[in-house]
């Protein structure tokens, strides 16, 4: 996966934080993440193929608050 947040830049490959995580019927995986900028983020991985990010929210309000005192978060 070579895509980027487009609120962001944070790559999509480096989940920042996992909300869930639970398996499909066909034995895939579908997990729920959080980008560093706060979006939330539907991906899914059906089973032997790569992951994907199905759906996407905007960032949190309050980014810009969030942005102070952590690094590792990229400049928008």
């Amino acid at each position: 996966m070579n895509s980027l947040c487009p609120h962001c830049g944070w790559p999509d490959a480096e989940v920042y934080q996992v909300v869930s995580r639970r398996l499909t019927r066909d034995s895939g995986l579908m997990s729920w993440t959080r980008c560093a900028c706060g979006s939330l983020q539907m991906r899914q991985q059906p089973r032997g193929k790569e992951t994907a990010v199905v759906t996407r929210g905007r960032p949190t309000a309050d980014m810009a608050t969030l942005r102070h005192g952590h690094p590792e978060l990229p400049s928008v």
